[in-house]
């Protein structure tokens, strides 16, 4: 302990130099100086960074400093996402095209996984919520449900299809068939989320994001699946469609 006077101050003619830690902490061996902080109202990313570039000039050999906490867990996150979400992707392409049996059907009903994405996009820029490891399981959530709406569509086009039914009625009666079991999809998700995305209770910080990316998906696929799925059919489903395409369709 640092010798302090009556005062309860430090003690000049004490025999130190300059006060110090009461205790030293170790970790794997190694000295250690714990240094903590919370980030509100901003990127917990871009807080490190700034932080980082504002401090580096602080710490020499042999010292260094390690960033670690809620950082160093989102950056592991970030690294099993990177490789992650790509695979998921894959993997779904690889399964549509087994089930529809046509490259062409599985690039349509993927294209719902992009609009579902740009409204969860939209959705965290209107509420001015940052990007998180939260809101990026959002997005892979987005992307079943995006998923399943594609195929009910495009599959009972193709089944129709395969019955002789022309291309534009085929579209028409299909796309007007699917309104209810692909809205009720939608608004379950949506209405089921929506009460977290607007919680602002103790704890609501951490399922915000998600609920909002969802919330905001969902809406805007409420608006674009019914159209964009059967206009991007339009410009090839002149074609035979293949076997077995519309057995998902019921």
């Amino acid at each position: 302990m640092s010798p302090v006077g009556a005062d309860g101050a430090v003690d000049p003619d004490g025999q130190f130099e300059k006060p110090g830690a009461a205790v030293i902490y170790r970790e794997g061996g190694k000295r250690l100086i714990a240094v903590k902080f919370s980030v509100r109202g901003r990127d917990l990313a871009g807080a490190v960074a700034e932080a980082r570039e504002k401090t580096q000039h602080l710490f020499h050999p042999p010292y260094r400093a390690v960033w670690s906490g809620e950082f160093e867990q989102m950056q592991d996150a970030q690294t099993r996402l990177a490789w992650i979400v790509p695979l998921s992707l894959g993997l779904i392409f690889i399964l549509l095209y087994s089930a529809l049996k046509s490259w062409l059907d599985a690039i349509v009903v993927l294209g719902n996984v992009l609009a579902a994405s740009m409204g969860g996009v939209w959705a965290l820029f209107l509420t001015g919520t940052t990007f998180s490891i939260s809101a990026a399981v959002g997005f892979i959530s987005l992307f079943g449900v995006s998923v399943m709406d594609g195929l009910l569509l495009i599959s009972y086009f193709n089944a129709l299809r395969a019955h002789g039914r022309p291309l534009e009625d085929a579209i028409m009666e299909g796309a007007g068939k699917r309104v209810r079991p692909v809205m009720m999809t939608d608004l379950t998700a949506l209405c089921g989320l929506l009460p977290a995305a607007l919680s602002t209770q103790i704890g609501s910080q951490t399922q915000r994001p998600l609920a909002i990316v969802v919330v905001g998906g969902m809406a805007t696929m409420l608006l674009l699946t019914r159209y964009l799925a059967p206009v991007l059919y339009s410009f090839y489903g002149h074609r035979e469609p293949p076997a077995g395409s519309g057995s998902m369709a019921h």
